[in-house]
């Protein structure tokens, strides 16, 4: 399966379509079966499926393919559901121990790391294309990622502040600059997709805390 190995480039397109179908299943079991019992699970553990999840949701395909087969064989779903998957972990308002917090911290990280990544190379790869548009799966997962950071982010104005540890509000906000430098792209639904990241981020700001001097403010 793709979740350990790429699959071999001369499968049929029914044997890909198949293979997906169960690497699909297989996290959707990781993900109703096993995560949610993180605090019986070894951190070590928890560690490789989130680092899979990761792996996952990067789309992929086989140099092999025709132009043609490539929508077929892309394998959306797969890196669709590995995402999802990652953003129901990422933030959870029913933490009650310290593992499941850990599971929570960890899933957390890894999805702004995939974010930063995705919207770095979405960057990158528009300005080296020129007039050129990007292939139609690297606008659908830039698009999937943009709404999932602005997901994240109103899960995190919902939560009081004190329980969001200092290295998740680095990575957050971290996001904003990058966000900003895809202003330029020129795909319509990455710009909206865009604007719905963009907006939460007002909640973020605030004017600087004035500073107490001979006892006034």
């Amino acid at each position: 399966m793709f979740i350990f190995s790429m699959p071999p480039d001369n499968l049929s397109i029914q044997e890909f379509q198949k293979n997906e179908s169960i690497d699909v299943e297989v996290v959707q079991l990781i993900s109703t079966e096993i995560l949610p019992y993180a605090n019986f699970i070894p951190k070590e553990f928890v560690g490789q499926i989130m680092t899979m999840l990761n792996k996952g949701s990067i789309h992929s395909q086989s140099s092999s393919f025709t132009e043609a087969e490539i929508d077929i064989r892309m394998r959306e779903e797969f890196s669709k559901v590995c995402f999802e998957t990652l953003l129901q972990f990422s933030f959870s308002n029913k933490v009650t121990t310290p593992q499941e917090g850990y599971i929570s911290r960890m899933a957390l990280s890894v999805l702004l790391k995939r974010s930063q990544d995705v919207l770095h190379r979405y960057i990158e790869d528009e300005r080296l294309s020129g007039k050129c548009p990007l292939p139609r799966q690297q606008v659908t997962e830039i698009i999937f990622v943009l709404k999932a950071v602005s997901t994240l982010i109103d899960s995190l104005k919902k939560t009081q502040p004190e329980n969001v540890d200092a290295n998740t509000w680095a990575q957050v906000i971290a996001l904003y600059p990058t966000l900003v430098e895809c202003i330029t792209c020129s795909s319509s639904e990455v710009c909206s997709a865009l604007k719905e990241a963009l907006v939460p981020f007002k909640d973020f700001m605030h004017p600087p805390a004035s500073k107490v001097q001979n006892g006034e403010s």
